[in-house]
């Protein structure tokens, strides 16, 4: 992992604006081809399915090789084989994991183990673009955590980075966890937001609207606060932000809005920061930019960035393909999302 301590965070936010971004795909590539050697090694259920595919670990020596890796999905993969069998070392039960599942849109869902150290990885993500977008080092912070609770991965994990950003660092950083809750969340703010300089509002995007249109209904006007957002699971247009801005008075939508794409199969993989919206607003504007951009897309996509020491990408015939560490361990694995890298 990159993250070995919480103090090692400061150098990689030096690094990431110093260093090209060769040097960040080249580290990239070198951690996915590490992880492939130990999972073949350590990982049972992937020695298995390397042995059924006839790929001889000892043979992946490049980038190259790698690429002819056969991917992972959850029906050749994760639902194929004992959950223990796809943990290091085939343990499960007797390991201590943070357990988050998947919605089980598909029909059943899927439960994924992880332990402190994939917190540590998201504290840093959320550290870097708390600072980026919204100055916590500068401004005090009431971060209201509106993301479902419970089995599924955004409540907890973003309660757990913030935590973990808040006792590492000096910043007068501060997190409540309502939930879903609305009646929770409007009190909360209406007797501790008037406390910080800014409250920052976590959620799913169509349940943080509901949260601003309420407002009113429980007493609570946007103007009395700096409110900020943070979104994930779900994309939204550049509509809904304008709309978020005009009903939130709430004025730059480059640097108060951040929206994280991540999964319970890996947790946080990346974020959309105030160039990615730039460059989607641009698109907007311009149909040629955008086919050059995104190609022949029909609908508007995220675009977000990410470091590829912690998940690596690659683009597979339009399909976004990932490897990543984790309890459960995934090399080259299709996520489910089409576009490119």
């Amino acid at each position: 992992m990159l993250v070995k301590d919480f103090k090692d965070s400061l150098k990689v936010q030096r690094d990431l604006k110093k260093l090209p971004e060769e040097y960040w795909l080249k580290r990239g590539e070198q951690m996915a081809l590490d992880l492939f050697k130990e999972m073949s090694v350590r990982v049972p259920a992937y020695k298995d399915f390397l042995k059924e595919h006839k790929i001889d670990p000892n043979t992946i020596k490049t980038i190259k090789d790698f690429e002819k890796v056969p991917l992972l999905n959850k029906d050749n993969y994760l639902r194929k084989y004992p959950l223990e069998k796809l943990c290091w070392d085939g343990e499960f039960a007797s390991k201590h994991w943070d357990i988050s599942s998947t919605s089980g849109s598909t029909g059943e869902s899927f439960y994924f183990p992880r332990t402190d150290e994939q917190n540590k990885q998201y504290a840093l993500t959320a550290e870097l673009y708390l600072l980026n977008n919204f100055q916590i080092d500068k401004k005090s912070t009431l971060y209201v955590n509106c993301f479902a609770l419970g089995v599924w991965i955004g409540g907890l994990f973003n309660y757990e980075a913030i935590k973990m950003v808040a006792r590492n660092r000096e910043y007068q950083l501060s997190i409540i966890n309502p939930g879903l809750n609305k009646p929770e969340i409007f009190k909360s703010i209406k007797s501790l937001g008037s406390f910080f300089d800014q409250v920052i509002i976590g959620g799913y995007p169509p349940f943080v609207k509901d949260v601003v249109d309420e407002a009113e209904h429980y007493g609570l006007k946007w103007s009395d606060y700096k409110v900020k957002f943070v979104f994930s699971a779900e994309a939204f247009s550049e509509d809904f932000r304008d709309y978020l801005i005009k009903n939130s008075g709430n004025g730059n939508l480059y640097r108060n809005f951040l929206h994280v794409y991540g999964s319970a199969d890996i947790g946080s993989m990346a974020a959309e920061m105030p160039t990615g919206v730039l460059i989607k607003r641009l698109c907007l504007e311009n149909k040629e930019l955008f086919k050059d951009i995104f190609g022949d897309l029909n609908k508007f996509p995220t675009l977000a960035q990410f470091d590829p020491t912690f998940v690596n990408f690659e683009e597979v015939n339009g399909e976004i393909v990932l490897s990543g560490n984790n309890n459960m361990p995934l090399i080259r694995y299709a996520i489910g999302d089409r576009r490119g890298v």
